[in-house]
C-alpha cells in the first residue's frame, strides 16, 4: 500500500499543475488582447487613461467616443508595425501590393512644411513653449486605422527630428502626447498649437484633462 506521505505528495503534485497555467496557456491570453485590422496590421485597444507615453513607441488612432474623454477607446499601432505598413504599400516596383492598401493610402506628408506652416520656441508665464502652426493636413482623418497611424507618426517625426537636439527639447515622451491631445482637440480652431518640454506628464487622459498642458506633478 502507498503510504500516506507519498499519497500527500502526488495530490500537492496535481493541484500545482492543475492550478498553475502553462507557458502556452499564458502566450494565448496575451494574444487575445491583439487585434487584426482590416488590411491585416496588428494592434490592440485601449482607453484613454490606460495609455502612458512612457511604455513604448507606439501611435494611437481614435475609434470609439469622445476625443476629450478619459474613456474614449484607441487602437494602438506599434511604431514596427506602421512601418511594415509603408514598406508594403509602396514595394520596390512602386506599385501598392493590394487595392484595399492602395485605396488606404492617399498623399501623406512626409516634411515639417507638409504639416506646419511656421514654428518656433517662445517664452510664456510658466516657461519655455515650442508653438507650431499647423495646416490642414496636422489634423486631417483618415477612414482606415493604419493609414491614420502613418499619418500621426509623420506629424510627430518632422517634430521631433526638427527639434530634438535643441537644448530647449527635453521630456520627449511628454511632447508627443500633448501635440497629439492638440492635433485631437484644438485641430485648427485653436492655433498656435504649444507644446511645452517643462512639462512631465505622460498619461494621455491626464494630458486631456488640462487641455492639452498638464501641469508639473500632475
Amino acid at each position: 500500500m502507498f503510504s500516506k506521505k507519498f499519497l500527500g505528495l502526488c495530490f500537492s503534485s496535481f493541484l500545482a499543475f492543475s492550478i498553475l497555467p502553462s507557458a502556452t496557456q499564458a502566450a494565448e491570453n496575451l494574444e487575445e488582447d491583439i487585434k487584426v485590422d482590416s488590411l491585416g496590421y496588428e494592434y490592440t485597444t485601449k482607453a484613454a487613461h490606460e495609455i502612458n507615453y512612457d511604455d513604448g513607441d507606439f501611435y494611437t488612432v481614435l475609434l470609439q467616443g469622445d476625443a476629450d474623454s478619459e474613456d474614449a477607446i484607441y487602437a494602438v499601432y506599434d511604431t514596427s508595425e506602421v512601418e511594415k505598413y509603408e514598406s508594403e504599400k509602396l514595394p520596390s516596383k512602386g506599385l501598392p501590393t493590394t487595392f484595399a492598401i492602395a485605396a488606404a493610402s492617399s498623399s501623406i506628408p512626409t516634411t515639417f512644411s507638409g504639416y506646419y506652416s511656421s514654428s518656433g520656441w517662445i517664452t510664456r508665464t510658466e516657461g519655455i513653449s515650442l508653438s507650431l502652426y499647423p495646416k490642414a493636413p496636422a489634423y486631417q482623418k483618415s477612414s482606415n486605422p493604419i493609414a491614420q497611424a502613418q499619418l500621426e507618426k509623420y506629424r510627430w517625426e518632422v517634430v521631433y527630428n526638427k527639434y530634438k537636439n535643441d537644448k530647449r527639447w527635453k521630456n520627449t515622451n511628454s511632447m508627443k502626447g500633448q501635440l497629439r491631445c492638440h492635433a485631437e482637440v484644438a485641430k485648427g480652431v485653436k492655433t498656435p498649437w504649444n507644446i511645452e518640454p517643462y512639462r512631465t506628464t505622460t498619461n494621455y487622459a491626464k494630458i486631456l484633462a488640462k487641455g492639452c498642458n498638464p501641469p508639473v506633478g500632475y
